[in-house]
């Protein structure tokens, strides 16, 4: 079939920013950083990881003067009478609902005792920051809303909001991720993975070991000993966190995700997973059902009928290049089976029935191999 090779999209090779959602910066010694509370054992709770989230989104204006090499203490922000504190608002309603605002007050006191560890991005140093929030202030009305101001250390602020820079003196070693994508997260361990993945999306992927991502995820090393119990209680929440919702999440069911040793889980690849345009998605949909009137005889009828499945199925680029493979293999099968006693008398039905079999048979193995685990 000729026009199958004629006409072959050019991979898309940018990074889809969702409609209405927010961008934050944030140097990856935050993203690689770990937290660790004095009273209990592990990171953070949900709540105190959307407060983190809200601070990094307050300092804002201060990480983009530092990526701009631009003198970020000038700003009105870092302008006081205290010398060595500011004072940042975290408005609560951005963080949970009325009823839960003694609970977010109450998160971040014990947020602001906790212990973070900052690696360095250009050496093998860590910085600690003891104490996060010398002072909460209780919640108080202003402009109609109710805000949460809490003090941070100058020292403190400095190693959340400067960005290293690069060899050619550039911005580099920071993560980009969505505030939105943060915010929603439904489990305590989303918004840290989160942030790691967004970190490498533009690599398309990493490895980790599984005693390492239980480390940077604030897991104590007692718990999940056992990596079916960690894949069933913290992967697969976040990976239904992020699928789909996201700018980027990962696939616990792709090939090659568990690296094993001796039937024991020590490795993980992580697949980066981006969704593709949605008018890169029409596109590829246009091509494909293009070829099926050209090439198989369907009619519009037929065409609705597979839209959706195909609209679903193309916004990856691997299933692109799979369906285009496969209506190669049909083609060549029709041609050849009309030189034998067994012709294909309605390629038409027996095309869509073909693609549809396979469609689905896709998408079954993986929903499948998500509920075995």
């Amino acid at each position: 079939m000729r026009t199958l090779n004629e006409k072959k999209p050019k991979k898309s090779d940018y990074s889809v920013i969702l409609p209405g959602c927010t961008e934050l910066y944030q140097p990856n010694r935050l993203t690689y950083g770990q937290g660790k509370l004095r009273r209990r054992e592990g990171g953070f709770t949900l709540m105190q990881g959307r407060i983190l989230v809200t601070l990094i989104k307050e300092l804002q204006e201060a990480v983009l003067a530092s990526m701009n090499g631009k003198d970020w203490t000038q700003l009105n922000l870092f302008i006081s009478e205290e010398s060595t504190l500011i004072r940042i608002p975290i408005r609560l309603k951005d963080i949970a609902h009325p009823r839960q605002y003694k609970e977010v007050y109450e998160a971040a006191l014990e947020l602001g005792k906790a212990s973070i560890q900052l690696p360095s991005s250009i050496s093998k140093d860590y910085y600690c920051i003891a104490t996060l929030f010398p002072r909460v202030e209780l919640p108080k009305i202003v402009a109609g809303n109710s805000i949460m101001y809490v003090e941070l250390f100058k020292d403190a602020a400095r190693k959340l909001i400067e960005i290293d820079r690069t060899g050619n003196g550039r911005p580099g070693y920071f993560t980009k991720y969505l505030y939105e994508v943060a915010m929603s997260a439904t489990n305590k361990y989303t918004y840290k993975l989160y942030m790691i993945i967004a970190s490498w999306k533009q690599k398309g992927g990493f490895r980790i070991s599984f005693e390492a991502l239980k480390l940077q995820l604030g897991i104590p090393v007692s718990d999940y000993k056992e990596y079916k119990e960690f894949k069933r209680r913290v992967l697969l929440p976040i990976q239904k966190d992020l699928e789909k919702k996201s700018d980027c999440w990962f696939n616990c069911a792709a090939e090659g995700f568990e690296q094993r040793k001796n039937k024991t889980v020590e490795w993980l690849n992580f697949k980066i997973i981006v969704p593709t345009p949605a008018a890169v998605v029409d596109s590829r949909v246009n091509h494909v059902l293009h070829l099926l009137k050209t090439h198989f005889d369907f009619a519009e009828n037929d065409t609705r009928s597979i839209a959706g499945t195909l609209n679903d199925a193309l916004s990856y680029e691997d299933s692109y290049q799979l369906i285009l493979q496969k209506l190669m293999a049909l083609n060549e099968y029709i041609h050849k089976a009309t030189k034998t006693a067994n012709p294909v008398n309605n390629i038409s039905r027996y095309v869509l029935k073909s693609i549809t079999e396979w469609l689905n048979k896709k998408a079954l193995w993986v929903n499948q191999t998500q509920k075995n685990i």
